[in-house]
């Protein structure tokens, strides 16, 4: 399944990247790996290919895929699933100009939830795709934001500490346990 395959012959001089092998920061090179894998299980898997940056240090000669190439790789499988990949979806926070902690306050996702999405550590539902997509127009983040700054929200969420039902204390369920409770101490035969 793997291929050396490149599109460009001449490999690449870098020198943001050290060798994990030797820690050489000035011999590391980059030049395009072809690179097919299985995505999925059963009948329903498929081969993707995409072209990875493969690093190589000339004083080892040893040879590794980092960060930017699993970043490359969850993206082709976001792409294969026709969901937003992880930089699209930080893209539209970032557009709207929000901390994750403020985007997720008005749009109601969790914080964590998005620093998974944005991180490429999860792949976002179907559902959560297309409300992220919503949520790229401005008039929808427009009205979410009137929504969590109206009157009616603080209102809200001040009726869910006082609650529908009154609730009984504890000693009040105690009491009423024993009053209820009625049994007499008898010798057994």
């Amino acid at each position: 399944m793997e291929s050396r395959a490149s599109t460009t012959p001449m490999s690449i001089e870098n020198r943001d990247h050290a060798c994990p092998q030797c820690g050489e920061t000035s011999a590391v090179t980059t030049s395009p790996y072809l690179h097919t894998f299985r995505y999925g299980s059963g009948e329903s898997a498929v081969d993707l290919a995409i072209e990875l940056p493969l690093r190589r240090c000339c004083a080892c000669e040893f040879e590794f895929l980092d960060d930017e190439a699993e970043r490359l790789e969850h993206e082709a499988i976001c792409k294969h699933l026709g969901v937003l990949s992880p930089t699209e979806i930080e893209r539209i926070r970032r557009r709207h100009g929000m901390t994750r902690a403020i985007f997720a306050q008005v749009t109601g996702l969790g914080e964590a939830t998005l620093n998974r999405w944005e991180n490429g550590i999860k792949i976002q539902t179907l559902a959560n795709d297309r409300y992220l997509r919503l949520l790229a127009l401005p008039l929808n983040m427009q009205m979410l934001k009137r929504f969590g700054s109206s009157a009616q929200t603080s209102s809200y969420s001040a009726n869910l500490n006082v609650g529908k039902f009154p609730a009984l204390s504890e000693s009040d369920l105690v009491r009423h346990r024993q009053e209820q409770t009625s049994f007499a101490l008898r010798l057994a035969a």
